[in-house]
């Protein structure tokens, strides 16, 4: 019996289910998925793909070759696959294709906390939506049968509880071959012009009213309350919980699949029941299925809220207030630990990049950042806009154009530069946009779990890339050697003011929590130290805090690196190797 995470139990499913080809870009909470499926999958391809499109669209290529395929990312990412995906939808596919988006409601660590069942629901095309760990495998089971069966792409939504939660299940896992594909031709349905196209979307309309009933068309409806309360995914799992505890007189009823749902079972509830509550996260998706509304409790009547997770304490109140009874949150009970702001690491090389772009700008720079771990620069007021991936340079392109008289710094690290900065740094080649991009390198793809970069292969170098473009400026430097960093910088800043064109600064260090400084002798901090609060405050080093009683800083010796890029920061010299 093993102890596995949801995203592995994702991986495993799709393995027993014959997917032998995975792609996938990293993000939080799906990252896992791929690393499983290439553990588990032995034998099978697997692959970080550059971004979302190119993953989903390498899963779709040999999903119409007959092949079973499996593409994951988050719910952000699936922005930048809707393209194809909405495409794809329409052709259909040969083999099976599963599409694994994880949502984050709340949101923890993502931008928006949008529902990618929705896209599912735009696209036409079928949405499982699992409630714990063993409840996803077995859904990305019936998501590849499915999607085989009907030749349609099949969604997977798990949000970031199920990802991330554990439970016990006993695998067998035998190895298993890469196998060949065989296209075959067919110009109206994989090259369709719009007229085609339009035979194409009748039939995948048809294809969801089959879907839709024959799913469902064993799921019994059996009354004993007169209340009920539908749903899918996590949260309908802690109403399960809920209903149980409390011995509530409510009927549960949990859709798999949740769009989508057959329309004369769905008015079958309403005629069997007074009330019918309807728990799901983020969007109303299971919720507008319903023809009528006039019995439903949910978003759209403002029962439930519109945003946010839904939680233990809060669905507990919602459902004694939907069968009319009262119940309080017992608000000393309800424990909140005192969050910590996330910092970048000690010793992370980004943190002087973003130290010295603040010195060379001055008080005239605006500075868009990009999604990253460098996310973070907004602590050293080195972030001033963060939109989505690839937007710091197209961001500072229009920013550069409409502040003609700031200095523009935008920010984007080595991954992200590859998924979706480069057409943008084209573009402000081309139109003579006035900033510099630093581009931070740490020769990983860190806040998701160090995947592979593209350079790293050793076939490709960002700097070889930025010159291809046709930037006439580019320079590399180490982010360390501060002074060193601080000269490049004003060089870009007066090169992009004299031409008018943009300048790129490469700061390449490898992450830190993937080297070691051990060796390196202690920094300390002399009594020198007026205690100015540049180091700990401005620079903003987590290894250095204010001890009150002697008015100084000082070094915390358990996480700091010996980095010593402090030391370049101190204006009082303050802070010195520790010679002995």
């Amino acid at each position: 019996m093993n102890f596995l995470m949801g995203n592995e139990l994702i991986a495993i499913g799709a393995y027993h289910s014959g997917v032998t080809s995975a792609y996938a870009y990293p993000g939080t909470p799906s990252s896992e998925i791929l690393e499983a499926y290439s553990h588990y999958a032995k034998g099978c391809y697997s692959q970080w793909s550059i971004n979302e499109k190119i993953a989903f669209e390498l899963a779709a290529a040999e999903a119409i070759s007959g092949k079973f395929a499996m593409c994951s990312m988050k719910q952000v990412g699936l922005n930048v696959a809707a393209d194809p995906l909405f495409s794809v939808a329409y052709t259909g596919v040969k083999g099976a294709l599963i599409i694994v988006s994880a949502d984050d409601p709340g949101p923890y660590s993502s931008q928006t906390e949008q529902d990618s069942r929705m896209y599912a629901f735009s696209a036409k095309i079928p949405v499982f939506d699992p409630i714990n760990p063993v409840d996803a495998y077995e859904l990305t089971k019936k998501g590849v049968e499915l999607s085989h069966k009907f030749e349609i792409p099949v969604m997977i939504r798990p949000v970031m509880r199920v990802c991330h939660s554990r439970q016990s299940f006993d695998i067998q896992v035998e190895k298993s071959e890469y196998n060949y594909g065989n296209f075959e031709k067919d110009v109206s349905r994989w090259a369709a012009t719009p007229k085609y196209r339009k035979v194409l979307h009748a039939k995948l309309n048809e294809k969801l009213e089959i879907i839709s009933s024959t799913y469902y068309q064993n799921y019994k409806i059996n009354r004993k309350n007169k209340f009920a309360v539908v749903g899918s995914g996590y949260s309908f799992a802690i109403v399960m919980d809920i209903v149980k505890e409390k011995k509530l007189d409510i009927d549960l009823y949990k859709f798999d699949m949740s769009f989508p749902l057959p329309a004369a079972l769905l008015d079958e509830l309403i005629n069997r029941y007074e009330k019918i509550l309807v728990i799901e996260e983020t969007q109303p998706l299971i919720e507008i299925q319903f023809a009528r509304k006039d019995k439903i409790f949910g978003r759209l009547n403002d029962f439930i809220t519109k945003m946010g997770e839904l939680t233990y304490d809060y669905l507990t109140e919602k459902l004694f207030n939907f069968i009319g009874k009262e119940f309080k949150i017992n608000k000393n009970q309800d424990f909140k630990a005192k969050g910590v702001k996330p910092r970048l690491c000690p010793g992370c090389g980004h943190r002087p990049a973003f130290y010295a772009i603040k010195k060379v700008a001055k008080n005239k720079g605006i500075f868009p950042g990009d999604i990253g771990c460098y996310t973070l620069g907004v602590n050293l007021d080195a972030v001033d806009t963060c939109i989505c991936m690839g937007a710091s340079v197209t961001f500072a392109e229009g920013l550069s154009r409409s502040n003609p008289e700031k200095t523009i710094i935008a920010t984007i690290g080595d991954s992200t530069f590859f998924h979706t900065g480069i057409p943008a740094l084209i573009n402000a080649v081309i139109n003579d946009a006035k900033f510099v991009l630093c581009i931070l390198d740490n020769e990983t793809t860190a806040m998701t779990g160090f995947q592979p970069v593209p350079h790293e292969s050793g076939k490709i170098k960002i700097e070889k890339v930025v010159e291809g473009i046709g930037i006439e400026f580019c320079k590399v430097v180490d982010p360390y050697k501060f002074e060193e960093g601080i000269k490049v910088l004003e060089e870009a800043v007066s090169f992009v003011e004299s031409n008018r064109k943009p300048a790129v600064v490469v700061y390449r260090h490898p992450c830190v929590t993937k080297i070691k400084y051990r060796k390196k002798n202690d920094v300390v901090i002399t009594d020198d130290c007026r205690n100015c609060r540049i180091c700990y405050e401005k620079f903003e080093c987590p290894a250095i805090f204010e001890n009150k009683l002697k008015n100084k800083a000082e070094i915390d010796r358990l996480i700091c690196v010996n980095c010593g890029v402090c030391i370049s920061v101190c204006p009082f010299n303050a802070i010195v190797r520790n010679s002995e």
